[in-house]
């Protein structure tokens, strides 16, 4: 006897509260590489962040869109509040190794 199934839920529509603007992820992006610079690379930020490298790729590139949760990753990588970020006020000075003579 053919068994019938209920059909798959509608996906819930997520809040745009969550969101970020053109804006704040055109921010995000900028941030991103600017703190994988200072850092060595995509790599060593992803290490970092405790996400895989793609994930960094994602976020970097202007074809996606970041999300909250991982502007709020990388300011805590940052060691800044999350609206520097997204107000776009983030200077990044590279990591100095070693003294100048």
């Amino acid at each position: 006897m053919p068994r019938v199934t209920d059909p798959a839920p509608e996906p819930k529509p997520r809040s745009d509260a969550f969101k970020l603007t053109r804006e704040e992820a055109q921010r995000v992006r900028t941030a991103t590489r600017k703190i994988a610079a200072a850092r060595g690379g995509f790599l060593a930020l992803s290490v970092a962040l405790g996400v895989s490298t793609s994930a960094v790729y994602h976020a970097a590139n202007p074809k996606r869109r970041p999300s909250l949760a991982f502007a709020v990753r990388l300011a805590a990588v940052a060691g800044v509040p999350v609206e520097v970020i997204l107000s776009g006020k983030l200077a990044v000075a590279p990591v100095v190794i070693g003294v100048a003579a």
